[in-house]
């Protein structure tokens, strides 16, 4: 139960590893934003040029092509900035949970060490706190499936507007 400086300093440094790791997630996410957006900008500067050139307004351009619509490409840089949000989205929760399962571990482990030692008549103090650890591990759980489940709506919801908005412009 005693913690030895050993201990404090390994606890730490997995606490700042999974800091770095969380934020190393957080900065590829951003990478990956700033690189699409990038893209759809150098794309939609290369249309317009190239209907202004041919003497053209960049959207009668785009319609005599056959070119995307303007609502299907923002469907799909919709689909591909929240698959960019949910894989950083992923990771980080990778890290975290693989942080907090560890640091689980080492409370319940310290429980069970502190219940064996403690004397006669505490059994009930630590069922009391054993409890107290099942209950905050468990709603950790629950947010961490309805965030998981937020995610998945969102994404099941632009599926469907992305193929709405296809269908549309098709049609038109």
């Amino acid at each position: 139960m005693f913690i030895t400086i050993d201990e404090a300093t390994a606890a730490q440094r997995a606490g700042v590893q999974t800091y770095f790791n969380i934020a190393n997630e957080a900065v590829n996410g951003l990478e990956k934003l700033v690189q699409l957006n990038f893209r759809v900008l150098h794309e939609n500067v290369e249309r317009s040029m190239k209907a202004l050139s041919n003497g053209e307004l960049p959207v009668v351009g785009a319609a005599r092509r056959g070119d995307l619509s303007v609502i299907e490409r923002a469907a799909l840089y919709n689909q591909q900035l929240l698959d960019i949000l949910a894989s950083t989205q992923a990771a980080i929760i990778k890290h975290a949970s693989a942080h907090y399962e560890s640091q689980i571990g080492v409370v319940k482990a310290d429980f069970d060490e502190a219940a064996q030692r403690a004397p006669a008549g505490a059994e009930v103090a630590a069922t009391a706190m054993n409890s107290a650890v099942t209950a905050a591990n468990a709603f950790y759980e629950s947010i961490w499936k309805t965030a998981r489940q937020a995610v998945q709506t969102a994404e099941s919801n632009l599926n469907v507007v992305t193929r709405g908005a296809s269908g549309v412009s098709h049609a038109a």
